[in-house]
């Protein structure tokens, strides 16, 4: 059985299960907020996205294809800081490149992997249609024009330029539009209600309006129906388009996770235990089996990922002891790296 037609079978079984994930997410970050006696923001939102719900969402895929023997692995990190970016017709000076990337990667029994993914920038509000106004333009220039833009304050991007071709919108660069509205009114999509879901997919415009909700967007994700498609590492190096924007954000993400990771800093700050920036670099990462994080080990080299997915006892790789031998990325886009291979199993 191909993997696309394992996905299609379970497509009922698997958006629910998502859907569910993302529930919890959103939950969890009103939950934590209110122990701070204060309300969630953007990137509180995309914190439980990153750290409460992809867990379920690896549960998810983990019962659909392990039996199918097909292997999973799921690294999930959550970044405090976004890289800037700035270009000509900028009115500021700089905006977001974006805040969560989701990343998938399939790795077929033959023949090389493939690659797809989907950049998102949040926006937390209950209004349909939200108008795009004021100094959020410059990001809907962004996702709609393309003009080709440089990293600043960004190290160690900054600096770099990259040009995404063609210069139009394309679903993999796309708006997340989160119901803001707390989980005890009537109706707040954190209820679980028919037709109603609490984070919206929105292709960029002045005037966002959801064309589904994230859960769909990321099983459309998974049988490349959403998203555009990256190249491998090397082709996509000295191009600077699209796959390399990609791979810019992956490696920003990796190299934080194993930074945090390698630093000793494991535990999740939960209620009441201050503000977003100790969560800079926290992370979910679970595998199957080793054969399912091709990408991870592309970034990190073999041995470090390892580490990550904890396949070494937690002990720091010999080669990076005291945190890295690089200086960490101040910044970076939050990811969720899936990773599926039909190779064979080690056991």
């Amino acid at each position: 059985m191909s993997l696309t037609t394992a996905f299609w079978l379970n497509r009922d079984e698997l958006v629910q299960s998502f859907q569910n994930a993302i529930i919890q997410g959103m939950v969890a970050t009103w939950s934590r907020c209110a122990s701070r006696r204060v309300a969630p923001q953007e990137p509180d939102f995309v914190a439980g996205l990153v750290v409460d719900s992809t867990p379920q969402i690896c549960d998810a895929l983990e019962s659909v294809l392990s039996p199918r023997h097909i292997s999973v692995s799921v690294s999930a990190v959550f970044c405090h800081q976004t890289p800037q970016v700035t270009f000509g017709a900028c009115q500021r000076a700089s905006c977001e490149l974006g805040d969560i990337l989701f990343a998938y990667v399939h790795t077929p029994r033959s023949g090389p992997p493939i690659r797809n993914a989907i950049l998102f920038q949040a926006k937390a509000s209950a209004k349909q249609p939200y108008r795009i106004h004021g100094g959020e333009m410059d990001q809907l220039r962004l996702y709609a024009d393309w003009p080709d833009f440089e990293y600043v304050r960004s190290p160690p991007l900054t600096g770099r330029r990259r040009s995404v071709t063609p210069k139009a919108p394309h679903s993999g660069a796309q708006y997340l539009l989160i119901d803001n509205r707390p989980p005890w009114e009537p109706m707040s999509g954190l209820l679980g209600v028919p037709n109603t879901y609490p984070v919206g997919c929105c292709m960029p415009d002045e005037s966002l309006f959801d064309h589904g909700h994230l859960a769909s967007e990321l099983f459309a994700l998974l049988i490349f129906r959403a998203g555009r498609p990256f190249e491998d590492k090397p082709a996509a190096l000295p191009k600077e388009d699209w796959s390399q924007v990609v791979w810019d954000l992956l490696e920003a993400g990796m190299k934080k996770v194993f930074n945090r990771k390698n630093s000793g800093m494991r535990g999740i700050p939960r209620a009441g235990s201050g503000p977003l920036r100790l969560m800079d670099g926290l992370s979910f990462n679970r595998a199957s089996s080793p054969l399912s994080w091709n990408t991870a080990a592309e970034i990190l080299g073999w041995h470090d990922a390892r580490f990550i997915y904890g396949r070494d006892n937690d002990t720091p790789p010999h080669n990076r002891e005291g945190g890295g031998d690089e200086e960490e990325p101040e910044g970076g886009v939050s990811i969720v790296l899936i990773e599926t291979s039909e190779r064979e199993s080690e056991g």
